[in-house]
């Protein structure tokens, strides 16, 4: 009986250590997965401001894609709201 106990302890332990160690690597993967989408979404933002700044300037739909990296069909989007 001795000894079923103190396996039920070691298996208690040994699950309580496996989730643990479970969270930590979910928490650490969920946080690179958050800094890639602020990262994206942060070149994305910037992208728009240059497109704008380009239309604004009057640069062509053409120049401001190329100087913005956006699709000329996005530029045009942005054209639309200004």
């Amino acid at each position: 009986k001795k000894l079923a106990d103190a396996e039920k302890r070691g298996l208690e332990r040994g699950m309580e250590k496996g989730m643990e160690k479970g969270m930590e690597k979910g928490m650490e993967k969920g946080m690179e997965k958050g800094m890639e989408k602020g990262e994206e979404k942060g070149i994305e933002k910037k992208a728009i401001e240059v497109a704008k700044k380009a239309l604004l300037k009057g640069f062509s739909i053409e120049d401001a894609s190329d100087l913005s990296g956006l699709s000329e069909a996005e530029v045009l989007d942005i054209q639309a709201q200004l």
